[in-house]
């Protein structure tokens, strides 16, 4: 006597191995994200206390720092030259006017002190 498979039983099982394996690939994934949501709470409540004992290490220093005002008496070093020579400086003509008009409080004209002579208009053609 020949047994035969009944095809739908096949077609049944194969369908629930798939389901089988997608329930256990999507659980583990569900608890794979719980780890790293847990793990991830763990980080921040470990920097939130560190923070917090940075800041009261901080307050606490600050705290014991005492102002100290201090009267320095020294006498003071002089150094005076008398006889000054500026034979390395080089100033352009424009810069020495400027520093003329400076010192005097009177501006002085571009071209000297003496004014060009009146020349006669030409008419243009």
């Amino acid at each position: 006597m020949e047994r035969r498979v009944n095809p739908y039983a096949m077609l049944a099982a194969g369908a629930l191995a798939v389901a089988a394996t997608a329930g256990a690939f999507f659980y583990g994934q569900r608890i794979g994200a719980q780890g790293e949501i847990a793990k991830q709470a763990g980080i921040d409540a470990a920097v939130r206390d560190t923070r917090e004992a940075a800041q009261q290490g901080a307050a606490a220093a600050i705290a014991a720092l005492k102002p100290r005002n201090v009267t320095i008496r020294q006498e003071l070093e002089r150094e005076i030259q008398t006889n000054t020579v500026y034979r390395d400086c080089i100033v352009p003509a424009g810069g020495v006017r400027l520093a003329n008009e400076a010192l005097t409080g009177r501006p002085e004209p571009a071209g000297g002190v003496e004014l060009p002579g009146a020349q006669p208009a030409v008419p243009k053609p």
